[in-house]
């Protein structure tokens, strides 16, 4: 009679176990690869995977059996049309909420993150979060029949908020423009519809990641920075975005400014003076612009001034991209990214604001760390978070944990 040691159970268990994980982690990368259309066929995903073609073949019979992914015949250059692999459509769809302060937007992706339809929620700033919540789950829920779909079809969300946020517990950290919003849950409201994950991040990341997606060129080193409302920057880092240790990156808002100046001017994030964000944002520059006389009260109507050509407001937008320009000579010399992009509702006075950010980065920054770094404006859409967010929502759909559930 054969008798199985206690310790020869517990390894093999432990090697199954293993050889799963390395399975899902293999399923993973394949599909995100598809997914994001890195690559459509055996050939692509062996190349990026350095996977064998017959081990791609199994992992991808695996994941068809599942219905994640389906074939089609791709166009003809003159022979046999190849069979290309791509996302099924009805494996199910992600969501997606842009939280901003003027503004509020919540959109459906599919696992292919294209967006499929969005639209925009009136929610007052001091509504306080569960008012808030009610108003976007329900755009979403008819979004969702609009597209014939039920919330069990919705595999993941994201939600990104302005601000700081905790990078571990997925909450925003004192938002100052989102009264009541200190250590909320979003994931909670979520939980009341859908058993789908729910991620929270800063806004300024999830415009980062849709702004760095969407390019085709190769960049492994981006700032993206959000001008509007307030301000709120971005980092993405050998592709990914950079957070720092506790989620806190890319707060340039809360960098203080050179000189007296800006000293005696209180900013209202954080209670220090000079800070970049109280002389940098719509609403200060439109106070400092009717202080001399002219009829603006929020961002909007000095755009609008500056667009007509008026002669202060576009002095106040060169000036904002200078004080920009100040901060952005740092994070050029510490991060030497290859390429700085605007965004925000300031973005479309791309002339100006980017001959203020320009002057100052060319002059204060490392001549090595500017001599091939591009400054420009976004030629992206206002849904540019929820493309961030419907990357990061897939991602987390598809990783090993997500396809661990889903299988």
């Amino acid at each position: 009679m054969t008798v199985t040691s206690g310790r020869s159970d517990k390894t093999s268990v432990l090697n199954s176990l293993e050889h799963a994980h390395a399975g899902l982690r293999e399923h993973s990368e394949l599909i995100i690869h598809i997914a994001t259309g890195r690559a459509s066929s055996k050939t692509d995903l062996a190349s990026l995977t350095g996977l064998s073609r017959t081990t791609v073949s199994k992992r991808l019979d695996a994941l068809t059996r599942r219905g994640l992914l389906s074939t089609h015949l791709g166009d003809s250059t003159g022979g046999r049309p190849a069979m290309e692999i791509g996302v099924n459509p009805a494996a199910g769809v992600v969501a997606a909420v842009d939280i901003g302060l003027a503004h509020c937007r919540v959109g459906v992706l599919d696992l292919g993150v294209r967006l499929l339809d969005a639209r925009y929620v009136d929610i007052a700033p001091d509504a306080g979060p569960e008012a808030a919540m009610e108003g976007i789950l329900a755009a979403l829920a008819e979004l969702l029949t609009a597209l014939d779909l039920q919330w069990s079809d919705v595999r993941a969300v994201c939600v990104g908020v302005p601000g700081q946020v905790d990078a571990k517990k997925g909450t925003p950290i004192r938002p100052v423009t989102l009264p009541g919003w200190e250590g909320f849950r979003p994931q909670d409201a979520f939980s009341r519809v859908c058993e789908a994950p729910v991620l929270v991040d800063n806004d300024a990341n999830l415009m980062a990641l849709g702004e760095y997606r969407a390019r085709s060129e190769a960049v492994q080193h981006m700032l993206f920075v959000k001008f509007g409302s307030a301000l709120g920057c971005g980092i993405i880092s050998n592709g990914t975005i950079h957070r720092g240790a506790d989620g806190i990156a890319g707060e340039i808002a809360h960098v203080r400014l050179r000189g007296t100046d800006y000293g005696d001017l209180l900013c209202s994030g954080c209670g220090n003076s000079g800070c970049l964000r109280a002389v940098v944002n719509g609403a200060a520059i439109a106070t400092r612009l009717a202080a001399e006389g002219l009829p603006v009260k929020t961002k909007n109507d000095v755009i609008r001034l500056a667009q007509q050509g008026d002669p202060l407001a576009l002095r106040a937008v060169r000036e904002a991209g200078e004080r920009l320009g100040e901060v952005l000579a740092i994070m050029v010399c510490f991060l030497n990214p290859e390429l700085i992009v605007i965004g925000g509702a300031f973005a479309v006075l791309q002339d100006d604001l980017l001959a203020g950010v320009r002057s100052v980065v060319y002059e204060r920054a490392l001549a090595q760390s500017t001599r091939g770094i591009r400054i420009e404006t976004t030629t992206l859409s206002a849904d540019l978070g929820l493309l961030g967010g419907g990357h990061l929502a897939v991602e987390h759909a598809l990783s090993p944990a997500g396809l661990g559930t889903w299988f």
